[in-house]
């Protein structure tokens, strides 16, 4: 990236910043952005920012779609950073019409069945790792939901988990099964005795550090494949899923579930519907009727 883009580059960082996007978040826009303007540097040599037109937005998202070869869904990610980029640097006005966002096809996700997670858990021997697992599916929580959890934050007296600061920036309360308590209780017991409420329920590698998502990950794709499992397409956030679908397939109404998700909007917890039909929860047949 040329010298020339610099000064946007940090004012487009400092924005970021304000704006106190995740870490992830700010990383991910910074990369867009950085992208963008190496193909700006390559094919529009010494181009001032400030005079880019649509025309050239439209030819660089071509650019991912036709070379690059990224699905509709990343490439918007790459138009919403530009449109950021937009407002909030160059203090131009971003006409949605010049540059629409593109169509993208959704799948339902695999999840795994009762028994499946069953055998999942059951098959983990680390009782930290089994005490992890456990808790991602019967709570629905998120893996960095899961990772920055304390100690304290389990109350097992009102079967509940205290969630800080989740995805959608709020505090809430996630139920607390009494059979992953009891994981959680031989955990501490066994491998944990000098644990405080202070202390995080799941410490990392590095001392007063928490487990990194990407261990979780590792340790139930490792699992997976243990089990031969690891064509099935499930993932951690295939037990949250679990979670919300086996609770609807037992009969709880989709505004409950919605709160137990932590779930902002009632429409990421709509997906639900479809997939219980495929186990009749939801919809029977007009020929069996």
């Amino acid at each position: 990236m040329s010298d020339l883009y610099n000064n946007y580059v940090q004012k487009h960082l400092d924005i970021l910043s304000l704006r106190d996007l995740a870490p992830g978040t700010i990383s991910s826009y910074a990369s867009y952005l950085n992208q963008f303007l190496d193909w700006v540097g390559e094919n529009l040599p010494g181009k001032d920012l400030s005079q880019l037109t649509f025309e050239e937005i439209r030819l660089y998202l071509l650019f991912l779609k036709n070379v690059r070869s990224l699905n509709n869904r990343t490439i918007n990610y790459h138009i919403a950073q530009l449109r950021d980029f937009f407002l909030y640097v160059l203090h131009r006005e971003w006409e949605r019409y010049q540059v629409p966002y593109l169509k993208y096809d959704q799948f339902l996700p695999a999840v795994p069945t009762r028994q499946e997670v069953d055998t999942i858990i059951d098959s983990i021997s680390n009782s930290k790792h089994k005490a992890a697992i456990a808790l991602l599916y019967s709570s629905g929580l998120r893996v960095s939901e899961l990772c920055r959890l304390h100690c304290g934050d389990i109350h097992a007296s009102g079967n509940r988990i205290y969630v800080s600061r989740s995805k959608n920036r709020s505090d809430r309360y996630a139920v607390l099964s009494s059979r992953a308590l009891d994981l959680l209780t031989a955990y501490i017991r066994s491998d944990y005795r000098d644990a405080t409420k202070d202390s995080w329920l799941f410490p990392g590698a590095r001392p007063d550090s928490h487990v990194c998502t990407q261990t979780v990950y590792n340790i139930l794709k490792h699992q997976l494949a243990s089990l031969g499992w690891q064509d099935k397409g499930f993932n951690c956030h295939s037990l949250r899923h679990a979670f919300g679908l086996h609770l609807y397939e037992a009969g709880t109404d989709l505004i409950s579930i919605k709160e137990a998700l932590g779930h902002k909007s009632m429409s990421s917890t709509e997906i639900y519907l479809s997939l219980g039909i495929g186990s009749g929860r939801s919809v029977k047949s007009p020929y069996d009727l």
